[in-house]
């Protein structure tokens, strides 16, 4: 591909530079449907398919050119490779700045001087800049000069324009004392246009601030920019905008900060805090109210207060306004579990399932009949991630929400983002695993216990008396329970065939732990982590399960049941529960815990039998293992 690249303009290229003069691309330029290069690729797109059906490939070649140096979105965040591709899936993506060809970018310094729309002129400088060999100043310049010819505006800056500005900065920064004095420059800019800022443009003057901040610019000018923010949050206090109130203190509080004008700076903070406070009361007073929203406005509001120094709290009775807004919070939090609706759907007939988990274990030996029992249900994560992208595609709206998780007592435990139309697959990964999450606890670890654990297990415990020590050795024998855990592994295991989960669970989850621990240690993978004193600590199971040898040594699917299981805030949270106390007596006896104990002796039991398969014993042996197996009496 990009030989052929390479051959056509080169074979071309003096008539491609002379068709670009004539291809019409300003009109074409012009037909984009907003401010955004992306938007306006598509029109050359368009433009240049066209004329190649036409005939005129020459033509077509130079507007595809230009469409394609359009179409890369811009990051600041990376100053040597500014530019991405605009879509990326498993198939392939849009063009970055690598695809194009020598000749190509030669194409785009030659046609520079021809472009006089700033937007356009940057980009094909910036990318002769990124690609040329040697690197020609000059096109550093003209790119400079170019993203930042238009004064800032609302008009522009919400669209290319905030990238842009902060690309000028950025590639200033990087060619320093070359640039002359155009970051000065681009620094006046910005504070004018931030002091002649209003209400009726919105977040302007915060982009602007923000640009400075991130950039290191606009120290000299920061009382300056700071009493500009204050007067603004101000005012759109008073038009009843909290939000946006407390978006312009909190920038404030930051510039004064940076001015030496601490208690100015903690005022502002004090003030963004109050402004969330005001949110919850206007939340509660409209006409939708919603506990659950005031809420999250009170512990947005308790964080801010948190970040003021604790030598300055008490001007501002910081403390004491602190344990008022937690009071409210606990009663906001109690007051929104009264106003969630339970959302029901038809009933499910299980009778089938019921009947078929207790024929698989009934009248078999034990050792058979635990092996069927373990294998009554099994979890894909690969088809949960599916079903989760199937369930955001029929149901789009459910993407675009933020999920909040609340505990029995109100407190907000965990939060997922929706999705973002803008964002890639990865950006929107937290999203998908929050819907994995809700399929695996909500509908599937229910309708495991319900329709297959509780009836294999009654016809388990009808047919066969097995006692602690039968578990125990079989702890003992299964190569996954590590050494000198074998009796609470096997307590554990043996509680819950008695139902006795809430014992089981308490047993049971510090030991999934360890378990999970050690095999990781075998694998020779560090799990401890040293503190700046020196003191070596042991990794809790959160981090544990994150590293990607948990998932070579346990499987996705292992691996994703443990994280969900005892670890995920989304789901029953079993780790942290227990270790804190956390759990009830009705959550101990839960669905959950129930399914957890099962998935405990389902690990126990198919590595028993897993390494007995594999062993290279003769048949008599296994058949002592199996003899003793199937006689737990002698256990």
């Amino acid at each position: 591909m990009t030989g052929m690249r390479d051959s056509y303009v080169e074979d071309n290229f003096e008539q491609i530079v002379a068709a670009f003069k004539d291809c019409g691309w300003k009109s074409v330029f012009a037909d984009g449907s907003d401010g955004h290069l992306a938007s306006k690729s598509l029109a050359l797109f368009q433009a240049a398919k066209e004329a190649e059906k036409d005939g005129e490939d020459v033509r077509g070649r130079a507007l595809r050119l230009v469409a394609e140096a359009c179409s890369m979105t811009l990051s600041s965040d990376r100053p040597n490779e500014p530019f991405g591709p605009l879509w990326q899936d498993p198939q392939g993506r849009s063009t970055i700045p690598n695809d194009f060809t020598n000749s190509e970018i030669e194409f785009f310094a030659k046609i520079t001087d021809e472009v006089d729309e700033p937007t356009l002129k940057g980009r094909l400088a910036d990318l002769v800049w990124i690609r040329g060999v040697p690197r020609d100043v000059r096109f550093a310049l003209l790119a400079i000069d170019s993203y930042t010819q238009d004064s800032p505006s609302p008009d522009t800056w919400f669209g290319d324009g905030e990238k842009c500005w902060n690309r000028a900065i950025s590639l200033a920064h990087m060619i320093r004392q070359g640039a002359g004095d155009r970051l000065c420059n681009i620094e006046t800019s910005i504070i004018s246009a931030i002091e002649i800022s209003s209400t009726d443009r919105g977040f302007f003057a915060f982009k602007l601030a923000r640009t400075l901040e991130c950039n290191k610019l606009g120290e000299p000018h920061s009382t300056t920019v700071a009493e500009k923010l204050r007067c603004l949050a101000k005012a759109f206090a008073s038009a009843g905008n909290h939000y946006a109130s407390g978006r312009h203190y909190s920038s404030a509080a930051r510039w004064y900060k940076v001015s030496g004008d601490k208690p100015r700076s903690i005022e502002m903070t004090v003030a963004e805090a109050e402004s969330f406070v005001s949110d919850a009361h206007a939340r509660l007073a409209s006409d939708d109210p919603s506990h659950a929203v005031a809420a999250g406005f009170l512990e947005s509001a308790i964080q801010v207060y948190r970040d003021v120094p604790r030598a300055h709290r008490d001007m501002h009775n910081i403390d004491d306004r602190i344990q008022e807004l937690k009071l409210r919070l606990s009663d906001y939090g109690e007051r929104a579990l009264d106003e969630m609706m339970t959302i029901s759907s038809s009933s499910i007939d299980v009778t089938d399932s019921i009947e078929a988990a207790r024929d698989s274990v009934s009248s078999k030996p034990i050792h058979e009949a635990l092996r069927a029992f373990v294998s009554l249900s099994r979890v894909s994560a690969k088809e949960l991630r599916d079903l989760a992208l199937d369930s955001l595609d029929r149901f789009p709206l459910q993407a675009f929400f933020t999920t909040i998780t609340s505990s029995a007592d109100g407190r907000t435990i965990a939060k997922s983002p929706g999705m973002s139309p803008s964002k890639s697959p990865d950006e929107n990964e937290e999203a998908i695993l929050a819907v994995m999450s809700s399929i695996y606890c909500g509908t599937s670890i229910g309708l495991a216990v319900q329709s297959c654990i509780f009836p294999a297990l009654e016809v388990l415990t009808q047919e066969h008396r097995l006692q602690t020590g039968y578990f125990i050795e079989l702890a003992r024998r299964s190569p996954i329970v590590p050494h000198g855990r074998e009796l609470l592994f096997g307590r554990a295991l043996a509680e819950g065939f008695n139902r006795n989960f809430d014992v089981a669970i308490h047993l049971l989850a510090p030991q999934i732990e360890h378990m999970v621990r050690i095999q990781l240690k075998l694998a020779g993978v560090s799990t401890t982590h040293l503190d700046r004193n020196g003191i070596e600590t042991e990794n809790g199971l959160s981090a544990l399960i994150d590293l990607p040898e948990t998932e070579e040594i346990f499987g996705e699917d292992y691996t994703y049941e443990i994280r969900n299981l005892f670890c995920e805030a989304l789901g029953p949270n079993l780790r942290n529960n227990i270790a804190h106390g956390l759990l009830d007596d009705q959550q101990a006896s839960s669905f959950e815990t129930v399914y957890a104990w099962w998935f405990g002796l389902k690990l126990v039991i198919n590595s028993f039998w897993n390494s007995l398969a594999a062993d290279s014993c003769d048949e008599s042996q296994e058949q002592t293992d199996d003899d003793e197996l199937n006689n737990p009496a002698d256990c």
